[in-house]
């Protein structure tokens, strides 16, 4: 077991290696290498007692203590910093002040002298059980309040991006919502079983996965990294920090006459110039081509198609994919490349439209034709 929590701290260190020598860094890249950090130390705290190293070194024992708390708020501003276009904001540090408290109050079992360090230890705590009770405690909660956050953050993310582009699947964080998911599961777990060790080893699980997804599927160590795009045109005035917003249509003074005006001229422009076949196409470059301002195109789709922005775009797709599929011209192609010219950009994305709107996959579909 220990040389699977070295192969752990290993890849966190190899991790933050890459992301600090990347030539463009950004803050989520900082808050990344800091959760890798602590997520190897959180592994380095069972392997002390694996190895035996504590009798050696009882102040490292002690001193990594912080490090499950540490993880799982660097976590959600990870989540946070991906999901918004900001920079980073020194308000953040309130929420390590909980780490910081159980940090000091060990502080005096550090001029203890070495006997008396490994008496405590070899005792599971004797004459810290305050200490230790407070700590798990601490552990407990701000790894469940923490996940909850980052997930609630994540899906309220993943609708807002819905009203502001047409094609999400770069951009919705799958992979950082299935470590959210698989980190809670553990900490609800851990909550009944009560095992620190089941925390180091979904620790070093965590870590090995996040650097399968990030090198893999997102590219999260490269030069590129996953990050979404900036729409300044929709942020809310109040906070341009904030990427997107619910518009809040009760307040709006957008007039029925200037709404119908839109209206009309958003349908003849999907119509004449199709600029859904734009597989990037977002919310605020549509809303040039009426011109009119984001915030209101969006109402008026909201209010006269009773969809969002990714919905009606996704459906005129939908139905160009079939104005193709029935000339014959194009009985030589497959449905995916017919797809791809109607602006979808992965299978996926395509499946789940087509579904979506006709109740069926593309497969049944194209079997209930016969073909």
């Amino acid at each position: 077991m220990s040389y699977f929590f070295v192969t752990g701290i290993s890849i966190a260190l190899f991790l933050i290696a890459i992301l600090l020598t990347k030539k463009r860094k950004y803050t989520n890249d900082f808050i990344l290498a800091g959760l890798l950090f602590f997520a190897a130390q959180t592994i380095f705290h069972t392997f002390l007692v694996e190895t035996g190293l504590y009798l050696t070194c009882p102040d490292l024992f002690v001193l990594v203590f912080p490090s499950p708390i540490i993880v799982t708020i660097f976590l959600y501003l990870y989540t946070k910093y991906q999901t918004h276009n900001i920079q980073f904001q020194w308000r953040e540090l309130w929420h390590f002040v909980p780490a910081a408290v159980i940090f000091l109050i060990y502080t005096n079992f550090f001029f203890l002298s070495h006997s008396k360090k490994l008496a405590v230890i070899q005792s599971e705590g004797a004459d810290y059980e305050f200490e230790n009770l407070l700590r798990i405690a601490v552990i407990y909660i701000s790894g469940i309040v923490y996940c909850f956050l980052s997930l609630g953050m994540l899906f309220k993310y993943r609708r807002n991006i819905k009203n502001e582009f047409s094609n999400t699947e770069r951009i919705e964080f799958n992979w950082l919502v299935f470590l959210i998911i698989g980190m809670l599961t553990i900490w609800l777990v851990v909550l009944f079983v009560q095992e620190n060790k089941i925390i180091s080893i979904s620790s070093t699980i965590f870590v090995i996965l996040l650097g399968y997804f990030g090198i893999t599927q997102v590219n999260v160590f490269g030069s590129k990294a996953a990050s979404i795009p900036a729409v300044d045109l929709i942020n809310d005035e109040k906070n341009p920090d904030t990427l997107s917003r619910q518009v809040k249509y009760q307040y709006s003074n957008l007039r029925d006459d200037e709404s119908l005006q839109i209206h009309n001229k958003l349908l003849k422009i999907l119509e004449s110039e199709k600029p859904f076949l734009n597989p990037e196409l977002t919310l605020a470059e549509l809303a040039k081509l009426i011109p009119t301002h984001p915030n209101k195109l969006s109402e008026v789709i909201n209010k006269y198609e009773q969809k969002n922005f990714y919905d009606i775009i996704n459906e005129r797709r939908i139905q160009e994919f079939f104005r193709l599929l029935n000339m014959p011209e194009n009985k030589q192609y497959t449905l995916m490349s017919l797809a791809y010219d109607c602006g979808f950009n992965s299978k996926a994305s395509f499946n789940r439209n087509f579904k979506k709107y006709t109740g069926k996959t593309p497969s049944e579909y194209q079997n209930s034709l016969g073909q």
